[in-house]
């Protein structure tokens, strides 16, 4: 979901928020925007996207966007429409976006909705060009509550038998001996055996075994218990079976991903002009992140970093697919802006699942240390272009990603690295990496990293940057995939 939001909040304009406010609903551009957002709302299966601005104090919000699933329950809103602020989670996540910086908040609600349904809302920020807060894009999805299968055994031979065979003592009866002891203890004897053997053999108890309903019944039931006992095993050996056979064949897979990638360093120990190295911890087996860099000619480099939005086999496999679609493009010499156009082409053409890839790519003239590069809706790179003031977030005007709409446009990025220039590429699993009370590592610390760093080889940052996540997490599990590229122009001497 919180992809989704982010992807989202590529789509609306902070700098017209006020604008819209001002004047209402009529102007073409938030028609348009409307219509996308719908369009992403239906798409990955949300049930709201909304956006509203917030008042100083947090407790009322007006809508500026309200867009619904084709199958959603809600009643619109129209553009100013005032709602009191619904939860008090959803106040701290206001006040913490306003005031704190945060930059993504996720509050679940189960209880006390009225009419409504459990609902998990993904919640960013929108900015305009100065930084600042102008309103808070939400994303919400309804929950879906599995009732789990429960299966009961009778476990109370032992104090049925106990009873029956008091009850026997005490009647002292030949009746109750053939009717009742004798049946017990062919149950006792039953009951040991298959404690011992744990097999299943024909006993005819479910025919009955003496003129007593109540044994009789205790009789079925033992024999009903041993088949469902018996059919237990043999699955639960079945799924054992299957779920080796799955996890060998996930590690194939892993291992298959991996040898699409780049992963012998130094890549080009030939090569002066540069130092390249890269690094991808899935957050599964296999995963949906990937990374890339080759020479297509003698003088210039691509390189590049992608996220899909998914993780597991699935994104692996659509990872798979758009690699090979951007790497044959960039051998024909295409600029990277028309080789994710035409990525997006052909990949947008038969994508039933919904995926998208969000891709940084650039070729650098490792001569003049010239860089054309496109972003598709992806994280600004890290640029150190003076070392006195360090690694910079670089944020330049980007396109969607690629796959998520089509026929949009992809513009292209210029820029010069002059030698001992160094640039860092990431995905949202680094900067989004959380610890246990909810605080993300954040690019605050990214580049903290980084420019304590600049003097060593791009291997040893990014392994620097492995182990400041690692230590930043603790115990907390990794929820993304998290892959790191870095390259430092030298030049030619």
């Amino acid at each position: 979901m919180e992809k989704t939001a982010v992807t989202a909040r590529y789509l609306v304009d902070g700098n017209r928020i006020k604008y819209y406010m001002e004047n209402g609903d009529d102007s073409n551009d938030y028609k348009e925007t409307k219509y996308y957002l719908t369009r992403l709302c239906n798409t990955q299966g949300m049930s709201v996207i909304y956006v509203m601005t917030v008042s100083n104090d947090y407790k009322l919000t007006t809508s500026v966007f309200n867009c619904l699933s084709d199958d959603s329950t809600y009643t619109p809103w129209e553009i100013g429409y005032e709602v009191p602020t619904s939860d008090v989670e959803y106040e701290k996540a206001y006040k913490k976006m306003y005031e704190e910086g945060l930059e993504s908040a996720t509050v679940v609600r189960i209880e006390n909705l009225n009419t409504g349904k459990p609902h998990v809302t993904a919640l960013v920020p929108i900015k305009d060009d100065s930084g600042k807060v102008v309103a808070i894009l939400h994303v919400q999805r309804f929950v879906k509550r599995l009732n789990t299968i429960r299966r009961k055994y009778l476990v109370q031979l032992s104090v049925t038998a106990g009873i029956l065979m008091i009850l026997a003592g005490l009647m002292a009866s030949v009746f109750l001996r053939k009717q009742v002891v004798k049946p017990i203890r062919k149950l006792t004897g039953e009951a040991e055996r298959f404690a011992r053997d744990n097999t299943r053999q024909e006993t005819g108890f479910d025919k009955g075994i003496c003129k007593v309903r109540e044994i009789n019944s205790l009789a079925a039931s033992i024999d009903k218990m041993e088949y469902d006992t018996v059919k237990y095993v043999a699955d639960i050996t079945a799924m054992t079976k299957e779920s080796e056979r799955i996890g060998t064949e996930l590690d194939v897979a892993s291992k298959i991903q991996t040898g699409l990638l780049p992963v012998e360093f130094p890549a080009f120990p030939e090569r002066e002009e540069f130092d390249i190295f890269a690094t991808m911890d899935p957050a599964k087996v296999v995963g949906g992140d990937f990374y890339d860099f080759f020479l297509v000619d003698d003088t210039h480099l691509a390189f590049l970093i992608a996220d899909v939005s998914d993780k597991g086999v699935g994104a692996a496999f659509f990872m798979a697919i758009a690699k090979t679609i951007i790497k044959t493009h960039a051998l024909t010499g295409a600029s990277p802006s028309e080789i994710l156009e035409a990525a997006d082409r052909i990949i947008a053409t038969k994508n039933p699942a919904g995926l998208f890839v969000t891709v940084w790519m650039g070729v650098i003239d490792i001569v003049t240390g010239h860089v054309t590069a496109c972003n598709a809706g992806h994280d600004y790179p890290a640029l150190l272009q003076n070392k006195e003031e360090g690694y910079q977030i670089q944020k330049i005007k980007h396109g969607p990603p690629v796959a998520f709409l089509p026929d949009m446009e992809f513009p292209a990025i210029e820029f010069d690295m002059k030698p001992g220039d160094r640039i860092f590429l990431y995905t949202d699993g680094l900067n989004e990496a959380k610890r246990e009370d909810g605080e993300r590592f954040g690019t605050a610390r990214m580049l903290e990293v980084l420019n304590s760093h600049q003097g060593d080889s791009e291997e040893d940052t990014l392994m620097a940057m492995h182990e400041a996540v690692r230590a930043f997490s603790g115990d907390e599990p990794q929820f993304d995939d998290m892959t790191m590229l870095g390259l430092t122009f030298r030049g030619r001497k």
